[in-house]
């Protein structure tokens, strides 16, 4: 019987309570869970997944540009505004269910499309390298998804003949990059 909060093998618990208690909202909103534990360290357990949230065009208004707000859902990732616009998210596939039900709900007019990457395929230590969900270029993109090694999903959402592309630049998301989509954006 455990009489106090401890970490467990990473595993935040809380002691079992009475099944007449009832929870406040604070104890709800706390991210250790009762009567269960949770994996500290967010979606880096087995359960989340990446999947690519896409469509034909999202400009920079609203509500298109909802595809940057992946991070009010708790995922991490990246956005993209443009054609195509496109969101790669990594979290609980519940989320991932969420954010992509809210953009149709806001957009009913677009077409949104997924494609689910086998985790297992990408080197961890990328993916480990996604701290939060951001706005990038669709050059920082198409450069993520080399590191993950899926380039070739990038080509099939732009229509992109690969054998006529050249090759992504080395690098990823850093702030001066940010700050350059932001400042193109504005114009």
């Amino acid at each position: 019987l455990l009489l106090s909060a401890a970490t467990i093998h990473g595993f935040q618990v809380q002691p079992l309570r009475s099944a007449k208690t009832t929870l406040t909202k604070q104890q709800h909103k706390s991210p250790t869970l009762f009567f269960a534990a949770k994996k500290q360290g967010g979606d880096s357990s087995d359960d989340a997944v990446v999947t690519l949230v896409h469509s034909h065009h999202l400009l920079d208004h609203k509500p298109d540009n909802m595809i940057l707000k992946g991070g009010k859902y708790k995922l991490r990732g990246v956005g993209c505004l443009g054609r195509p616009g496109v969101a790669l998210c990594v979290g609980e596939q519940a989320a991932i269910n969420k954010f992509r039900s809210n953009l149709k709900t806001a957009m009913p007019q677009k077409k949104f499309g997924t494609i689910s990457i086998d985790r297992s395929s990408i080197p961890s230590d990328e993916l480990s390298k996604i701290s939060d969900f951001e706005e990038a270029t669709i050059g920082e993109l198409r450069s993520l998804l080399a590191k993950l090694g899926h380039e070739h999903h990038f080509f099939t959402l732009t229509g992109i003949d690969p054998s006529n592309a050249t090759h992504s630049e080395e690098g990823g998301l850093n702030s001066n990059s940010k700050k350059s989509a932001k400042k193109r954006r504005k114009k």
